[in-house]
Order: C-alpha cells, then sequence, then structure tokens
C-alpha cells in the first residue's frame, strides 16, 4: 500500500513550501510518505512539478450540474445566476465546455505520469445540503455522470485509473450496491475502480459519534459491497464524527443563507455549513489502521484540511501514529 499526503496547486499550499517541489518531496520524505494525490489547477505549469512525486490527481468537481448538463436554463438561472455567473461557475454556457475541462485534465494526468484520477460522483443544490431534501435520485446523478464519463474520457486508451468517489449526497455514497455495479457496467473507460472517502461514508450515517461506532458502519457497508470490494483502490484517510452537528436543527442557517443578497456571504455561509459536517480532520485514533485494513486499498491518502503548515505537520505525524507508523 502507497501512503500518500494530498496537496493542491492552489496559493495556500504553494506559498507553504514556497513553490519548491524539492521541499514538497523532503517533507514526504519526513513523514515516511510515498507521494502526492494532487489538486492540479487547470493554470498551474506542469513544467514546475517533479512528476516523480505524483502519484495520483484530483479532478475538478462541480457541486451543483445536473441543472447545467440537462441545459435546463430556468433552474440554472435560478441556482447559479446570469450568464456570467455561469460562466464563472463552469467556465462557459454551454454544457459541453465541462466535457473538454475533463479531457484537459486527462492529458495533463497523462502528462504527469499519474497512477491514478479521483471524479466524485454527486450532485446537490445548495439548500437541499441543510434540508436532506433531494428531488433527484442516486440513479439520476450516476445515469448524468456515465453519458459525461464517457464523453470526457477515451473508450480505447490505457490510460490512469479512473476512480469515483463516494459524497454523502445524491450520487455515489456506496450504500447501494447496484449503483456500483451500473458504474462499472456503463463506463466504456477501460481502468475504472472506486476510493472511499472515510468521512463521507461516515456522514451517511448521521448517529457516528465515536470512532469504533465509524469502524463498525463502514466495516458494514464495505462488507455488504460483496464483488464490489476489489474494485475499491483507494482510500481517503480522514475523521468526522457528525452527531452532535447532524442533530441540530439547521432551518435557520438554511433561512439566512436565503435571506442573504451578498453572494460572498452567502457562499461563506455555505462552506461553514458543509465544513461543520466535513472537517476533514485527521483521523487520530489506532482503529484508523483496522479501517484500512478492512478496505485493504492500494492508495491510502492523508486528505486532511489543515490551515497551516504546523497543523500539516501534525495531521500527517499523528495518522501515520494511528496506522501504527512511528518516526
Amino acid at each position: 500500500m502507497q501512503k500518500l499526503m494530498h496537496l493542491s496547486t492552489t496559493k495556500k499550499y504553494l506559498t507553504w513550501f514556497k513553490n519548491d517541489w524539492q521541499l514538497i518531496k523532503d517533507f514526504l520524505e519526513k513523514h515516511q510518505l510515498d507521494g502526492v494525490e494532487l489538486g492540479l489547477t487547470l493554470d498551474y505549469p506542469l513544467q514546475n512539478i517533479n512528476p516523480d512525486l505524483i502519484t495520483g490527481i484530483h479532478l475538478n468537481f462541480y457541486p451543483m450540474w445536473l441543472e447545467f448538463w440537462k441545459e435546463n436554463k430556468l433552474l440554472v438561472e435560478k441556482y447559479i445566476g446570469d450568464d456570467n455567473d455561469v460562466i464563472n461557475y463552469y467556465g462557459g454556457l454551454n454544457k459541453n465546455i465541462i466535457v473538454e475541462k475533463y479531457q484537459l485534465q486527462y492529458e495533463r494526468a497523462k502528462t504527469l505520469q499519474a497512477e491514478y484520477m479521483v471524479f466524485h460522483i454527486s450532485h446537490i443544490r445548495p439548500e437541499d445540503s441543510f434540508t436532506w431534501k433531494f428531488d433527484y435520485s442516486d440513479e439520476e446523478v450516476v445515469d448524468a455522470t456515465i453519458e459525461l464519463i464517457n464523453l470526457a474520457f477515451p473508450h480505447n486508451e490505457n490510460g490512469p485509473l479512473l476512480l469515483f468517489e463516494n459524497l454523502w449526497w445524491p450520487g455515489l455514497t456506496y450504500l447501494n450496491k447496484s449503483i456500483c455495479e451500473k458504474i462499472l457496467s456503463g463506463v466504456k473507460y477501460k481502468n475504472i475502480g472506486f476510493v472511499i472517502d472515510i468521512s463521507h461514508l461516515t456522514l451517511t450515517n448521521p448517529q457516528i459519534d465515536n470512532e469504533k461506532k465509524c469502524f463498525d458502519y463502514i466495516s458494514k457497508v464495505v462488507n455488504n459491497l460483496g464483488e464490489i470490494k476489489p474494485y475499491i483502490y483507494g482510500v481517503h484517510l480522514n475523521k468526522t464524527l457528525p452527531k452532535h452537528y447532524m442533530k441540530q436543527n439547521h432551518l435557520y442557517k438554511l433561512e439566512k443563507y436565503q435571506s442573504t443578497t451578498d453572494k460572498k456571504l452567502k457562499h461563506k455561509i455555505l462552506m461553514e455549513h458543509v465544513n461543520k459536517l466535513d472537517p476533514h480532520q485527521p483521523f487520530d485514533h489506532p482503529i484508523a489502521k483496522e479501517i484500512v485494513e478492512v478496505i485493504n486499498p492500494q492508495f491510502c491518502v492523508f486528505e486532511t484540511n489543515p490551515q497551516t503548515i504546523y497543523e500539516l505537520n501534525y495531521f500527517m505525524k499523528i495518522q501515520n501514529k494511528a496506522l501504527g507508523i512511528i518516526y
């Protein structure tokens, strides 16, 4: 199993490492990590990157995209805004812009000789993240995703593994084995599989309030996947214990979100809510080792959300410790 660190070519991470990939290499060696799963922005120069450090590429994710993909202009305007807002969110006014962006990311992943790519299968409208009431199903999201994937990725190339990641919103959650089977049979790209984000799976059970319950639940879900399990190549290791926050009434936050007209403030309210659900804290309990062993992945990614380079160091160290790795 390869142990990897999540890193992004955004200003936050690049500033921490002074945009110096030798410093990133030194950091990986310090924490006994084998490489990076890279959130690669489209404008970052590939020549800056040491490809020897890159194992995976985390592809872009549009949380809300079904209305745009189905060309429902009324709903796009309702949820996204005018043409300028649509261009800012998707990059263009035609749905093919999404296909083109994934095609570009695929070529960049090949250039870096990545072993795998990560693709979220999900859709969520902002208000629905507060209410948990959806008028779109897992099947609807997955069917549209299969259509998108088959347009964006070639059918006859042995490119990097394309691994589909779960969220707790409609799409891929791992709670329905037939959804996984639909993905495996419908996607035409040759090399495909799955990656389990531990926090995202945990969030499908609002009763989890300790690590033991987390282990028991994840073990049950994974074992219920049966013959799908060998297709799980990756794990995003992180932790959330959602019971305390999820049992709260979030309607006052929804009302605040809906009544706010300032777009930046609306986004802030939404992200504060999402980050309370999914803080991507490090899994600091030794049962993390048992969770990883149950899944038995090829890639274990330390995907956390540090706010400083000091936190990043600390998060890597305590997740290593939870897996039984001592410095």
